[in-house]
């Protein structure tokens, strides 16, 4: 039987149009509404702020969200409640009309849920392990737990974002509140004490 050698040739043009944005933010040390993020994405080059990419699409391929390393209770939070998260719902303020979230949370819901519409969504399905605590310790643990996840999902269309300044939010996927790490001492609500990193690829879409 035969073998076929085959090569995947990559074309400059097509992969000038792709770009990794990558984004961290230290809570405890920037004034934020706790659980949104906001940060101004550059213009990288000159095809990210052409007349002829109004469109792109965008993937999440990897976020982390750890607590201060002197935190031994790290938990999630939502405004009003603790919260055991196991999915948090990314949500970018960059149009999209492609995507939608539903919830059925209370008996009003039921065989109809609670939709919403636009932007880019994205769940991220989370596992949490040891990544250290930064002395030595690296047994799972409070100190040393970091809560991580990648989409699932193919890239979503969404509206060009370069050279615009950009919401984050983490969203409990269960409630759709802002959640946020907090130390569980401190109750629901608390300081945000997470340190939380984000990275996307992003690839630009002629317009014909």
């Amino acid at each position: 039987m035969s073998q076929i050698n085959t090569v995947n040739v990559l074309s400059i043009g097509e992969e000038k149009l792709k770009f990794r944005v990558s984004a961290t933010f230290a809570a405890p040390q920037l004034t934020v509404d706790q659980g949104e993020y906001k940060f101004l994405l550059p213009i990288p080059t000159s095809l990210t702020n052409s007349h002829e990419y109004n469109s792109c699409v965008i993937e999440c391929n990897g976020f982390q969200a750890y607590g201060l390393g002197g935190i031994g209770d790290p938990t999630w939070t939502a405004p009003g409640a603790l919260a055991k998260v196991g999915t948090i719902e990314l949500h970018l303020d960059i149009p999209s009309s492609q995507t939608t979230t539903t919830t059925s949370l209370i008996a009003a819901d039921d065989g109809v849920g609670n939709s919403r519409v636009g932007g880019y969504r994205e769940l991220i399905f989370l596992d949490c392990h040891s990544v250290g605590d930064g002395a030595g310790n690296v047994a799972i643990g409070g100190r040393s737990a970091a809560w991580t996840g990648k989409s699932t999902s193919d890239p979503i269309m969404c509206g060009n974002p370069f050279g615009k300044t950009i919401t984050i939010r983490n969203l409990d996927s269960m409630s759709n509140d802002r959640c946020w790490l907090v130390s569980a001492g401190g109750g629901a609500g608390g300081a945000d004490v997470g340190h939380y990193v984000y990275s996307f690829d992003v690839t630009m879409i002629p317009n014909k």
